[in-house]
């Protein structure tokens, strides 16, 4: 394991508008963020309340924490957050 400081950038992204199981509300945008240390991965990204996050390829992310209801946190990422 090493540590992230949690800076990225969009690679590519989707606005999923049917949610795969119950429990889950749509729309939502899952992204691939490319970490600027170097590791890949999926995400969502989460807007500030107001609406759907409207990212772009390019844009800088910041690592956030989405708690869950058994106690754990998923790792989600805020636009124009980083750097």
């Amino acid at each position: 394991w090493v540590e992230s400081d949690g800076a990225g950038t969009v690679d590519t992204f989707t606005v999923v508008h049917r949610a795969p199981r119950p429990g889950l509300e749509a729309p939502y945008v899952v992204a691939r963020i490319r970490l600027d240390d170097g590791p890949v991965l999926l995400a969502w990204i989460v807007g500030d309340g107001s609406g759907l996050p409207d990212p772009r390829i390019g844009d800088t992310v910041s690592l956030d924490w989405a708690p869950l209801d058994d106690g754990r946190a998923l790792p989600v990422f805020r636009l124009g957050e980083a750097r």
